[in-house]
């Protein structure tokens, strides 16, 4: 296929390198060609065959652990693949989300992607998964497609044999607790969830936490818009309180407008909970994590003790250079074997 690609590759391909996608493409167009199937197909079966690969490469527990069905592990893919960019730098992950298909009759997920042409593969990987973690078979097909600046595409995914009662969803209905009264005062939540937002209906910022008021003065209470500091980067939809309460369990990833002196790209990632008694969303957030340098203002105590972002900092300029050396002796490694090659090749001359 490289022959047939023309690519100047030498050796294997390595998982800790990335490569260009237009390399991808001109294996997939060279493998069409020689195997006489179309693009589709070959994506398709390259999606099935890493599905395998993420077993054997120590992934099979955390799949099987995503959700109990196919919506759940779709529902919940986004939090793996942002787990994911943080033990491999440049990934860019696509993003999901489901609606309910018209009549209750299925699921339609939306996929989200700056990489084009990909959604074979997509199919390839959930028909898998649905096969060998759900023991179901699914029908999946493309029902639209729209060029934005991320690839915009619907899939319609239908169970054959679909042993779940039929999905619905009223966003309108919460149950309350009965309680009127707070249970605990505003300054002691804002002390324990030092990097938390509460908005009303109109997005407008009720609360926050002592960390993120003090990295970010613009969150004044009462006078602030959610939409003035922050923008979304996933779920791919639009900031509305209907919208958000739509997606209540997926995470959300918020990244900072304004930018000053001491504080840059602030991330924020965690849960959105919805407030019956205060017709509010409760965001609890924490700083997202790359490197030391990015904090700036922030400090270690600033995050509390229940937060997995204190074990992030700590261990992650760790794990990051294991990750460099594992990465530089994976070249090496390659990089003899080709060396071997080609001394064997010359032993070989040589004899003749």
């Amino acid at each position: 296929f490289r022959k047939e690609a023309q690519l100047d590759e030498e050796g294997q391909f390595l998982v800790r390198i990335i490569y260009d996608d237009s390399k991808t493409y001109d294996l997939v167009a060279a493998a069409s060609k020689v195997l006489n199937l179309n693009a589709g197909e070959i994506l398709q079966m390259f999606g099935k065959m890493f599905f395998v690969f993420c077993q054997e490469s120590g992934y099979d527990t955390i799949l099987r652990v995503l959700g109990s069905n196919v919506r759940e592990f779709l529902q919940n893919l986004d939090a793996l693949h942002d787990h994911l960019a943080t033990i491999y730098p440049g990934m860019r992950a696509p993003s999901f989300r489901c609606t309910d298909a018209e009549k209750g009759k299925g699921l339609i997920l939306h996929y989200y992607s700056e990489r084009e042409g990909l959604q074979d593969i997509v199919i390839g990987i959930i028909k898998t998964v649905a096969q060998q973690i759900h023991g179901t078979e699914i029908d999946m097909k493309v029902i639209q497609q729209r060029n934005e600046e991320c690839d915009h595409i619907q899939f319609l995914i239908e169970e054959k044999e679909s042993k779940e009662e039929d999905y619905y969803e009223d966003l309108d209905r919460f149950e309350e607790n009965g309680a009127q009264e707070s249970r605990i005062s505003p300054y002691t939540f804002c002390k324990a969830f030092p990097f938390h937002i509460i908005f009303d209906r109109d997005l407008v910022v009720t609360q926050c936490g002592n960390a993120i008021y003090r990295v970010l003065p613009q969150l004044q209470p009462g006078n602030c818009s959610l939409l003035s500091v922050f923008s979304l980067v996933r779920p791919h939809i639009d900031i509305s309180f209907h919208g958000i309460l739509s997606h209540i369990n997926t995470v959300f990833v918020l990244r900072t407008k304004v930018t000053t002196e001491y504080f840059l790209t602030f991330l924020s990632v965690r849960q959105m909970i919805y407030l019956p008694e205060a017709d509010s969303i409760l965001f609890l957030c924490s700083p997202r994590y790359f490197k030391p340098k990015e904090f700036y203002s922030l400090y270690l105590s600033d995050i509390p003790l229940h937060d997995a972002t204190r074990d992030l900092v700590l261990l992650g300029e760790q794990f990051r250079e294991e990750y460099k050396l594992t990465q530089e002796l994976e070249i090496l490694t390659d990089r003899l074997q080709h060396t071997l090659r080609a001394l064997e090749d010359e032993k070989k001359k040589t004899d003749t």
